[in-house]
Order: structure tokens, then C-alpha cells, then sequence
């Protein structure tokens, strides 16, 4: 993988929108702390580009957020570490970017997660790339109305999706060489291990998948 610097020019400014707001924020750069200050309402578009992270983009308790990634990629630096965690959020959407993770060294590979969603509910992720050596492409927990649309997750060292309820819509989205699986589910149900390896469109209780290629 090459390295590419970008410099970083950060807006502060553009993060102060009030949560009735419908303008866009054009943002030329993101990272940690200038990711975690996006307010509820907030309509946000990034300038396309690779950005390098050193630690997990976070949005913790909000809503009614937009990010577009035009495009752009996230390289997450850690191994250890999530690239995008929303954490007690509702009304999110996260859409046109491709995230993974640097390539690892050695036998023990990556420990995060592509994208790691805890308590939320109406969390939309659509048009993204989720790949790379991240363990899992999504993984949801508690998390209610979750939606995962027209989506490219490969390649991710163990599932494309794990989901513990309560439910989720799998729609239109291409799987490929997921190593353990696409879908690790279970309905409202947090034991570990999930109930069932789904690796076809499967619609039961909690759950709606359709439109889905596997490869």
C-alpha cells in the first residue's frame, strides 16, 4: 500500500451548525478531533482524498448527521483499532468512502473493526468500500434499524457483517471472500457467539436481506 501525506487544514467553523440546519459542510481534511466536533444536524462532505488515521473516527450520543465521503479513503494506522465507531447515535448516515486498514505484519493480523455501531437506531451505511485486513466489515450491537446498502464488503478476515439485533436491512450490497463468512446473526439475542452464519438472502425475524451478490 502506498503512502500518501495530505496536509491538514482543519475548519473549525464549520462544525457549528445548529440541528436545524440544512447547509453542507465542505470540509478539507478529517481526523480524530476534528471528526468528534461534527454536531447533530450536521450535513458534512469531505474533500476526496486518502487520509491516514491515527486513531478511530468517533461519533459518540448524536444525531441527525451526514457524512459524505466523496469518494475519499480512510487508512487506519492501528491494528488494533476501529476505523469509524458510532456509539448511542440515531439518525446517521455514513456513505461514498472506502475504509480499511494499513496491511499487517506478522502472524497475527488486525484486531478491528472496519465499522463498530453500539445502542443506536436509523444508522444507514450506503456506496462503501469496506475491505482490507479489517476483522469485520460492520459490526452492530443493540442497535435498531440499521441499514446496509449497495455496499462492497470483502476481504475482511473473519465476517463481512456480525449483528445482534434487533433489526437490521441487508440490501443490494456485494460480498466477497470474507474469510469465516458474510453474516454472523442473532435476533435481540447477545450471547456469544451470534445464532447463525448466513451466507445467502435470508429474511426471518429482525432481519431482511435482498439483492444481495455473493462471490
Amino acid at each position: 500500500m502506498k503512502n500518501v501525506i495530505l496536509a491538514i487544514v482543519l475548519i473549525p467553523t464549520l462544525f457549528l451548525f445548529s440541528c436545524k440546519s440544512s447547509q453542507t459542510a465542505l470540509l478539507s481534511s478529517i481526523d480524530h478531533t476534528s471528526f468528534s466536533k461534527i454536531e447533530s444536524g450536521s450535513n458534512v462532505k469531505l474533500k476526496k482524498g486518502v487520509y491516514h488515521l491515527e486513531s478511530r473516527l468517533e461519533i459518540n450520543s448524536k444525531e441527525n448527521i451526514t457524512i459524505d465521503g466523496n469518494g475519499s479513503t480512510f487508512i487506519m494506522k492501528s491494528l488494533s483499532d476501529d476505523v469509524i465507531s458510532i456509539q448511542d447515535s440515531k439518525n446517521i448516515t455514513l456513505k461514498n468512502f472506502t475504509a480499511t486498514h494499513i496491511e499487517p505484519d506478522g502472524p497475527v493480523g488486525c484486531t478491528g473493526n472496519v465499522i463498530l455501531i453500539s445502542k443506536g437506531s436509523n444508522i444507514l451505511i450506503e456506496k462503501c468500500e469496506l475491505n482490507g485486513s479489517g476483522i469485520v466489515g460492520v459490526s452492530a450491537y443493540e442497535t435498531e434499524n440499521l441499514k446496509i446498502k449497495d455496499n462492497y464488503i470483502h476481504k475482511n478476515s473473519q465476517y463481512g457483517i456480525i449483528y445482534q439485533g434487533p433489526s437490521v436491512e441487508i440490501t443490494g450490497n456485494t460480498f466477497e471472500n470474507n474469510a469465516n463468512g458474510n453474516l454472523y446473526f442473532s435476533y435481540n439475542n447477545l450471547n456469544w457467539p451470534p445464532q447463525d452464519l448466513i451466507n445467502s438472502d435470508t429474511n426471518k425475524e429482525g432481519l431482511k436481506m435482498s439483492g444481495n451478490i455473493y462471490k
